[in-house]
Parts: structure tokens; C-alpha cells; sequence
């Protein structure tokens, strides 16, 4: 009877167990899927802000590119422009990120690009 009574006792924990494993895969699958549209969104955003600019002004890609690193220039310290100089030619992310933060500050000034 106690052999049998340590047997339920164990296969309940054993369940207890796996639900909380099963439990918390699932919640790291969402969350990993909701970090994955998070970073698409945050991607996409800043395509969108390339294609803007060439629609806007009839340019190309590299065009609007150097478009934005004029507008950066214009919103950084003079010992950080040569930086974005070498943000054009290597880091277009990190340029978009910067055009992007100054543009959060100030939304108005997406039309002086």
C-alpha cells in the first residue's frame, strides 16, 4: 500500500514536471516570435524610410543613402561627421539608426531630407 501510494506521489511530480517544461517552452517560443516581428517591424521601418525618400525626391537607392548622411551631418557634432562618412560606405544600418533616432526626437524633420 506505501509502495503504492510513493508510486502515485511520483508520477504526479513527474507530470508536474513536464507541464512546467511543456509551460515553459511555450512561453520561449513566444517570446521568440514576438521579437522576431519586432525586429521585422523595426527592419521594415527603416526600409520604409529609403523607399520614402525615393519616392519623394525621384532618386535612387544610393542617392537617398547620401541623402540621409547630408541629413545626419547636419544634426551631429563636427567630430562625428566623419563617421558618417564611413556609416555611407559601411554601416548603412547604423546610419539609418541615427537618422531614425534624430528623426524620434524631432518627426517634423523628415522633410528636410
Amino acid at each position: 500500500m506505501n509502495s503504492v501510494y510513493l508510486l502515485a506521489a511520483g508520477i504526479a511530480v513527474l507530470i508536474l514536471i513536464l507541464i512546467m517544461i511543456f509551460l515553459s517552452r511555450a512561453r520561449r517560443l513566444h517570446r521568440r516570435k514576438a521579437l522576431e516581428q519586432l525586429l521585422e517591424r523595426y527592419r521594415q521601418s527603416r526600409e520604409a524610410l529609403v523607399r520614402y525618400i525615393m519616392l519623394n525626391r525621384q532618386c535612387s537607392e544610393e542617392a537617398a543613402y547620401r541623402r540621409l548622411a547630408t541629413f545626419v551631418k547636419k544634426h551631429v557634432p563636427l567630430d562625428d561627421r566623419s563617421s558618417i562618412d564611413r556609416m555611407l560606405a559601411y554601416d548603412r544600418q547604423g546610419l539609418l539608426d541615427r537618422t531614425h533616432s534624430i528623426l524620434m526626437r524631432d518627426p517634423d524633420e523628415i522633410d528636410k531630407i
